[in-house]
């Protein structure tokens, strides 16, 4: 009896995290992604974590080569381009926003919904037009799967140098997408 309780628990485990834990796009980084495939699926609104997905948690400056990639991005024509962070530095990501010149949210409070619920009715988003994209399963590609907005998952930029509960988040995470894989 144990045994199949635990059994189905188990299921029900895997069942809840395929559907709101594995996104619908994987990359290596933000700079493989194609934007202009996103533009063309009918993406016009992009949401991007900023901790770990655009730079580093140790860096406060963005690189020469995102201040591009972002350039680039916004000549595609997206109507929208937000950084939203559960980051409490308000000074931090606003100086990452004002770098790539764009608005941001922070302490946004991911993967509870009240916050993005409040971006897209605040901006009259369609969710089939948004992509949110982020480094983390339990905050960013939890949140997009909730609403059931494309999720866009992309690797750490660093996982040295990290807290002990982000490097337990960060190990978590791989057993999560192994799991998804090896079935």
């Amino acid at each position: 009896m144990l045994k199949s309780q635990l059994k189905s628990v188990t299921d029900r485990f895997f069942t809840l995290s395929y559907q709101y834990l594995r996104p619908q796009l994987m990359y290596e980084s933000i700079y493989d992604i194609d934007f202009g495939l996103l533009w063309d699926d009918g993406v016009r609104h992009l949401i991007f974590d900023v901790d770990n997905t655009l730079i580093s948690y140790a860096d406060s400056d963005v690189s020469i080569q995102c201040i591009n990639l972002f350039k680039s991005i916004q000549s595609i024509g997206f109507e929208s381009i937000i950084l939203m962070s559960n980051n409490s530095s308000v000074d931090r990501i606003e100086r990452v926003a004002k770098q790539l010149d764009l608005p941001a949210i922070t302490f946004a409070c991911k993967p509870f919904v009240f916050t993005m619920r409040r971006l897209l009715n605040d901006r009259s988003m369609n969710i089939q037009e948004v992509a949110l994209i982020g480094d983390q399963l339990l905050t960013d590609v939890l949140l997009a799967n909730t609403f059931k907005i494309i999720s866009v998952f992309v690797d750490p930029i660093d996982t040295s140098h990290l807290s002990y509960l982000k490097n337990a988040q960060y190990s978590f995470q791989r057993w999560i997408l192994q799991s998804f894989y090896r079935q």
